[in-house]
């Protein structure tokens, strides 16, 4: 090193020393092991800990702490999955880890990094783009993946979650079979890449379809599921003081809205349902929360002034006379963050669906 460069260097160590800034001077730390105590630097200084089998850890932390990082042998198994949709998630290592702080630390700016072996992805049929890092759930019960913190490192085999402010908890490389990355959403329909299967076991899986609706669901039976699109919805089948919520079409020069009936032979326009049938076995132990999507934009058009806290989930079974009568269901939540309305406590999902507009006035054709 020149003598310019080491005297700059030395000019900038003792500026920094003045200002109070704290000076932490760079070396090759050695490798960490499971059980061995690692510092973590305050004063918003970076900790970058890399571990023998691979884990890697970059974080910030406005105080000093310690951390301790422990191996699962027996890890939850890598198919039940939260928080993504998709089918075929695996565990890609033989073990989990577990992330533990001297004390609770929820201030962080922090990523946690798991290596993969691109060798042994290619043998098990895995793109290095479907390999997630999940996080153990409170309950114990599936693995959560995050889409929008998740980020993969080709460069150097690993696969991150990123943006995190916590690191306490139990951590999973998983991967998924399949040719799509990112979510994977379920076509309504039926055959076999339009199923969604449920996996038995006291732990949760999710499964998306195109339009959002979206299903987490506990099984102590295995068993497939489809979902279809009914559409022509028979006005009467209705709950009282309600509307659905559908698209309204133009026909030669007049507007008609969902529930509006010209002559049979002309035109007849319904709101949709949605169908889900199973082959959900007889006695089965059931636990589901089904959110449901809507559109705002569709709610202001159709019925000006109204909100969507007006909106209801309404069921019946499967294969109803054409005017049997929706039923408002039990355990609705209104998520705004997602335009969608989460019905839960479900311990059973076949039935027909159909979402209402509460207090709405029926409208008609108009110019």
């Amino acid at each position: 090193m020149s003598t310019h460069i080491i005297r700059s260097c030395s000019m900038l160590l003792a500026a920094l020393s003045i200002l109070g800034l704290p000076v932490f001077v760079a070396a090759d730390d050695p490798l960490a092991k499971f059980g061995d105590t690692v510092p973590v630097l305050g004063q918003m200084a970076r900790t970058d800990q890399d571990f023998v089998d691979g884990l890697a850890l970059d974080l910030f932390s406005p105080v000093n702490r310690t951390l301790v990082v422990t191996n699962n042998s027996s890890p939850l198994p890598g198919n039940f999955v939260t928080g993504s949709s998709g089918e075929g998630f695996v565990n890609l290592s033989k073990y989990s880890w577990i992330i533990k702080f001297n004390e609770t630390a929820e201030d962080l700016i922090a990523k946690i990094e798991l290596p993969y072996d691109p060798t042994a992805l290619k043998q098990q049929g895995i793109d290095v783009s479907n390999t997630y890092v999940g996080t153990l759930a409170a309950d114990g019960k599936s693995w959560v993946v995050s889409e929008a913190q998740r980020n993969v490192h080709i460069s150097e085999n690993k696969t991150r979650i990123i943006r995190m402010t916590s690191l306490d908890g139990e951590y999973m490389l998983l991967g998924r079979k399949s040719e799509d990355t990112t979510h994977i959403f379920v076509q309504y329909g039926q055959g076999a890449t339009r199923t969604v299967n449920v996996t038995e076991g006291d732990k949760f899986q999710e499964a998306e379809f195109v339009d959002g609706l979206r299903f987490k669901i506990r099984s102590a039976q295995s068993f497939p599921m489809n979902v279809d699109l009914a559409n022509g919805i028979d006005p009467a089948s209705l709950p009282e003081n309600t509307i659905p919520l559908s698209m309204r079409f133009p026909v030669h020069g007049l507007v008609y809205d969902c529930d509006a009936r010209l002559k049979p032979d002309i035109l007849f326009i319904d709101s949709f349902a949605w169908v889900i049938n199973s082959t959900n076995p007889a006695g089965n132990t059931l636990d589901a929360s089904v959110k449901f999507p809507y559109n705002e934009r569709m709610l202001a058009s159709k019925v000006p002034g109204s909100s969507p806290s007006q909106l209801i989930v309404a069921r019946r079974r499967l294969n109803p006379e054409p005017t049997e009568k929706f039923e408002e269901m039990k355990n609705q939540k209104f998520v705004k963050p997602e335009d969608r309305i989460r019905v839960s406590d479900m311990t059973e999902t076949d039935g027909q669906y159909i979402l209402l507009v509460r207090g709405g006035q029926q409208y008609g054709a108009r110019r």
